[in-house]
């Protein structure tokens, strides 16, 4: 019974128990209230002759009030118990967990990117590239079957995102992302927070992510098996620059990479300065270069590779590799609700109420 339940109804015991024990309570609820109802009664001298006179229809199908009422109850209870068509294996031929880790410095406000022809910041650029390579789109494929999360870091590290499959509301939060101290792509002040690249707290909070959903795909949560595959995308335009208070806390970027391996994650890096170099004065202050070295040792540590973007068409491309690289089978269970199903039950449970006051209000009438 409960097999059933959980097959057609939504996942879990505890809904199958809820319709189980509200359809128990149903006549025994009734029952109760028959008992305790005060019936209105006439005094008679004597009812001999009542009881000669033949049963009517109406008193022979008065039993249909209560069954139209019962009937109404548990159709609104199959209604609210979510009908939802018999669990599905899905086999899906891509399915790993990837954390995307962004760097939103100052420095990502460079210029130096170009889209539809015009200059574009390089977070714009990354930001592009981002949503097609998580929805498809300007030759990616997407990644439908992926847990991704999004880590952002300037002076601290931030995790907006958290590993989910989505990736809508991830989409959403990602065009909602800013250099500190800019606001839909202006700057309106001057934040310290944007004059520091924490690449070490960055790998290691990206990392924390990526174990914690290991750990769930090794005791197998529901919707956790695409972790048992993990991968960090870490993009940035600089080298790693934590403030000077933090300097002897934060954790080197290789050794956080080394921890990483140990935890089974492989850190793809990509380092993001466009070709385009666009005009500055004498005076401006010099556009930190990438710091490959770190950037190739890091990749290096967990059996992965770095890769060197200087426009949103070699972007594209770096994502695509890495896509191709990465795959994994996973299996998934799952269940779609069934609103025709739902719809029927609440027309039925109004049918069988409005039957019920018309018929108590007409043929089934009682006086007094």
């Amino acid at each position: 019974m409960m097999d059933f339940l959980s097959e057609y109804f939504a996942p879990g015991p505890l809904f199958g128990w809820i319709i189980v024990v509200a359809f128990a309570l149903i006549p025994l609820a009734w029952f109760h209230a028959r008992s305790r109802q005060k019936l209105p009664s006439l005094r008679f001298s004597g009812v001999r002759m009542l009881r000669s006179m033949p049963a009517t229809l109406a008193m022979r199908t008065r039993f249909l009030l209560p069954l139209l009422r019962t009937l109404a109850i548990v159709a609104m209870i199959v209604a609210l118990a979510r009908p939802q068509s018999a669990g599905a294996y899905r086999d899906t031929s891509e399915g790993i967990a990837i954390q995307m880790v962004l760097d939103v410095s100052g420095s990502m406000a460079s210029g130096d990117f170009v889209i539809d022809g015009r200059p574009a910041r390089r977070l714009d650029a990354v930001k592009q590239v981002f949503e097609e390579f998580v929805l498809g789109g300007g030759g990616l494929q997407g990644r439908e079957g992926d847990l991704i999360g999004m880590t952002t870091f300037a002076m601290y590290a931030d995790t907006p995102c958290p590993l989910t499959l989505d990736h809508g509301s991830l989409i959403d939060l990602l065009r909602a992302t800013e250099i500190p101290g800019w606001v839909d792509g202006r700057q309106v002040r001057e934040d310290e927070e944007a004059n520091y690249t924490s690449l070490g707290d960055a790998i290691a909070a990206g990392s924390d992510v990526l174990r914690r959903a290991g750990e769930q795909a090794v005791a197998g949560v529901p919707g956790a098996e695409a972790a048992k595959s993990r991968v960090m995308i870490l993009l940035t335009d600089g080298a790693n620059n934590p403030p000077e208070w933090a300097r002897r806390t934060s954790p080197d970027p290789i050794d956080a990479a080394e921890v990483a391996a140990t935890l089974g994650i492989k850190i793809y890096t990509i380092g993001a300065v466009g070709s385009r170099q666009p005009r500055r004065s004498f005076f401006a202050p010099r556009v930190p270069e990438v710091d490959e070295a770190t950037l190739k040792a890091i990749a290096n540590a967990t059996g992965a590779k770095y890769f060197r973007a200087n426009s949103a068409e070699s972007l594209a491309t770096v994502y695509k590799e890495i896509g191709t690289l990465e795959r994994r089978s996973t299996g998934e269970r799952t269940y779609h609700d069934n609103l025709g199903a739902a719809k029927v039950s609440m027309l039925v449970a109004l049918a069988a109420l409005m039957m019920e006051v018309l018929l108590v209000n007409t043929r089934y009438r009682r006086l007094p």
